[in-house]
């Protein structure tokens, strides 16, 4: 039996770890699904379904690029390589094309900004000498590699019409257009490729008007695969002027790569070398991998493109995995994070995905499944995450009807399920932790829909029906007062209560069940997407007009009119209501208190702490987003960076806010020293919030001042009047905001 093995090699980003540690952007992309590979004289390009990547023949360096380092969009559809311009191509499913050339990046935005086309999805690309043929949704571009532009576009179709072209091939005399409508060709030394009249469609060949997927040559003959649901694949021959049916087989084939020695056939669970005589000469296969879908042969080295595996190099009858860090999938659903820690899962109500944790810490990516933890074999997926304020080490998983893990310094220390707990086999919606340690969980569809888990591990079961036996509950919290708010469905109405310090007797609860209202008790928004308290007991709402805040929660349970109000922002010179148009699907709070908003359409937003200002706007244009959807955000509290979830992945920006401590015992300053050839950030952590800091040199000058954003102070190495410091030694004095605590620390400074 052939083994996978996992081949560990030192990942480069393009930009360097020493820039992520201060301010900036990552990617956070499984790139697992591998679909397509090129090579240049010394790198394998290998494209995945959420990015790209290269690896090194040279010294094994991995390197992604993505909007967060290199390139100018997401979303890459195809990719191809021009020996004699040493550059990689890359489109889009948009219609962006980028060249990237010793790290350098161009892109050419003329099909992405023409309205001439409503469908202009580039689907592949073919290299020959300074031109780079494009297939699109609408006919073929002609891109100049050298000039770098477009020279012109061919409409094939009938009478000059449009025609989605999947893929393209030339030989020394002619270009091979595979259409959806069978196959065209043209004499490349015939004149105006523009000119419809000089194409030709392809009548001789059996079912001529059948969708042509893949086109290969090899020893001088043209190859075409054909496609279909529910009926086999074929590739026919094209000798002599002949079509001869070369090979055909009942499962979808993915591609038809060449070697020197051999036409490719890749199947899904192997792949079969043939000569020109079609001849089967090898086969690869494994029981372990069955997601093949290109191969590559380069430097007597085979490479395999795996949907699930990634990048793979097949050797001695063993395939080596190759990849750079990140979690397993890219359609995460649920993240937390706590300390240092940020954790996340992939995973919906009613969603056939394994139960899989990913864990980001220290800047890489770890990956719990069932291979690492047993007791994950065969369960469910992972729903929600909650962790223990009490205990940064512990993590709990919720999973959608196969119970709770919980995890204590990344090893599983308990599960819970039906057979050990009151918990039923359901769903779990949502999970919050007080700040006595005690874990709140929303359980779907049961009888008893809160269950609560103290830190003695005891089990109590409590019945409210108002939001018992429902399946659309969505959101518990747990307030800093003892309160507990739960958001049902997508309508307006909100549930919360209160166990009165008996969580184990039910009958004494507190509860009530409120529409959100302003003060003239007028419905705010008919549909409420997120809950979440701030650091001083607000509870802020992400509606669907906007954001709703109460800011005296507590006063729930009390006789009279229980209002929300929307928070008043002005921008350029227009008094509205905060994100009044937007869909607003989340909300987080930063170190500093300050919010921040994810929309449905516009990106991310954060705001000041009250939300009459907005401090920053992310989307696609202005940032390394990679959808203007932002689904879930998490700030992590040690290091203040920003993780968004999208409809397209995840991606994170390290900014300059983290949580505030409650003393000066952690306190340091990085980078220490500073060398002459850093120019960046200077960072001061472990502050309390709100910190005092003022930096002198050994005489005691002041050369800057100023307070901290939560527990960080970013210093730019600079003095009062923007010059950069001397070479010596400085001290850093902090303290907090009564002067009731403080602390020194020294700093060498080389310039």
């Amino acid at each position: 039996m052939r083994k996978i093995a996992i081949l560990f090699v030192l990942i480069f980003y393009f930009s360097s770890v020493q820039s992520q540690t201060f301010v900036g952007w990552s990617e956070h992309l499984p790139y697992r699904k591998a679909k397509q590979l090129v090579a240049s004289s010394d790198n394998i390009f290998c494209l995945t379904e959420s990015g790209l990547f290269s690896y090194s023949l040279v010294d094994n360096e991995i390197k992604p690029f993505s909007k967060t380092n290199t390139l100018s969009d997401s979303d890459v559809s195809s990719i191809a390589w021009s020996d004699e311009n040493e550059t990689l191509v890359l489109v889009y499913a948009n219609g962006n094309v980028d060249f990237l050339r010793n790290n350098e990046l161009v892109n050419i935005d003329d099909i992405k900004n023409f309205d001439g086309f409503a469908d202009k999805q580039i689907r592949s690309i073919h290299v020959k000498d300074n031109i780079a043929y494009l297939g699109t949704s609408f006919g073929i571009v002609d891109l100049n590699l050298r000039k770098q532009e477009v020279s012109d576009t061919y409409l094939i179709g009938e009478n000059g019409s449009q025609i989605q072209v999947n893929d393209i091939i030339t030989t020394e005399t002619s270009i091979w257009a595979a259409t959806e409508n069978g196959i065209y060709n043209a004499n490349l030394n015939s004149g105006n490729l523009a000119d419809f009249n000089n194409w030709t469609r392809i009548t001789n060949i059996p079912n001529y008007t059948r969708a042509c997927a893949k086109l290969s040559v090899f020893d001088g003959e043209l190859y075409v695969l054909r496609n279909s649901i529910g009926s086999s694949s074929e590739i026919y021959q094209y000798s002599n002027e002949n079509w001869n049916l070369f090979y055909t087989n009942s499962e979808l084939i993915y591609s038809i790569p060449t070697s020197t020695n051999g036409l490719y056939v890749v199947l899904n669970e192997e792949i079969k070398e043939f000569n020109s005589s079609g001849n089967e000469i090898a086969i690869i296969s494994s029981s372990e991998i069955n997601n093949f879908r290109d191969i590559l042969l380069e430097n007597d080295r085979v490479f395999i493109a795996d949907h699930e595996n990634s990048l793979l190099e097949h050797t001695n009858g063993e395939f080596i995995q190759i990849k750079p860090d990140g979690p397993l999938r890219s359609e995460i659903t649920s993240v937390y994070s706590i300390g240092k820690q940020t954790w996340a899962s992939a995973g919906l109500a009613n969603e056939d995905l394994p139960a899989e944790l990913y864990l980001f810490s220290n800047l890489e990516w770890e990956n719990f499944t069932d291979s690492s933890v047993e007791e994950l074999k065969d369960k469910k997926s992972i729903t929600s995450i909650a962790g223990n304020p009490r205990n940064e080490s512990i993590i709990y998983a919720g999973t959608w009807g196969d119970g709770i893990f919980e995890f204590e310094n990344k090893e599983l220390k308990n599960y819970y399920h039906s057979s050990n707990s009151p918990l039923d086999n359901n769903g779990i919606v949502s999970m919050d932790s007080d700040d006595e340690g005690i874990l709140w969980i929303l359980d779907a569809n049961s009888g008893r829909s809160i269950k609560a888990l103290t830190s003695e591990k005891e089990w109590v079961s409590l019945s409210y029906s108002s939001i018992d036996n429902r399946s659309d509950l969505r959101k518990i919290i747990a307030l800093q007062n003892g309160d507990k708010w739960v958001l049902r469905g997508l309508g307006s109405s909100l549930f919360a209560f209160n166990v009165n310090r008996t969580i184990a007797n039910n009958d004494d609860d507190v509860k009530s069940n409120f529409f959100v209202r302003d003060e003239n008790n007028s419905n705010i928004s008919s549909q409420i997407h997120d809950i979440t308290e701030d650091q001083k007991g607000s509870v802020w709402l992400g509606t669907s007009s906007g954001v709703a805040v109460y800011s005296d929660p507590g006063t729930i349970f009390r006789d009279g009119n229980f209002f929300a109000y929307r928070p008043v922002i002005t921008i350029d010179g227009s008094t509205q209501y905060l994100l009044s148009t937007e869909n607003v699907q989340c909300i987080e709070v930063n170190g500093a208190n300050q919010k921040w908003l994810g929309t449905e359409n516009s990106g991310a937003f954060l705001v000041t702490e009250n939300g009459d200002k907005q401090l920053t706007h992310f989307n696609t244009l202005n940032s390394p987003l990679p959808s203007n959807n932002i689904q879930k955000i998490s700030v992590n509290p040690g290091t203040g960076e920003v993780f968004f979830v999208t409809d397209k992945g995840m991606v994170s920006y390290r900014g300059k806010v983290t949580e505030g401590t409650e003393n000066y015992n952690d306190l340091y300053v990085y980078p220490n020293p500073v060398r002459e050839t850093y120019k960046g950030d200077i960072t001061v952590s472990g502050l309390m919030s709100n910190s005092t800091v003022k930096i002198t040199n050994v005489s005691g000058n002041l050369v800057r001042e100023g307070k901290s954003e939560g527990g960080q102070f970013i210093w730019d190495g600079k003095n009062f009047n923007g010059s950069r410091v001397h070479t010596g030694v400085y001290l850093i004095f902090c303290s907090n905001s009564d002067g009731s605590k403080s602390k020194v620390i020294k700093l060498l400074f080389i310039n």
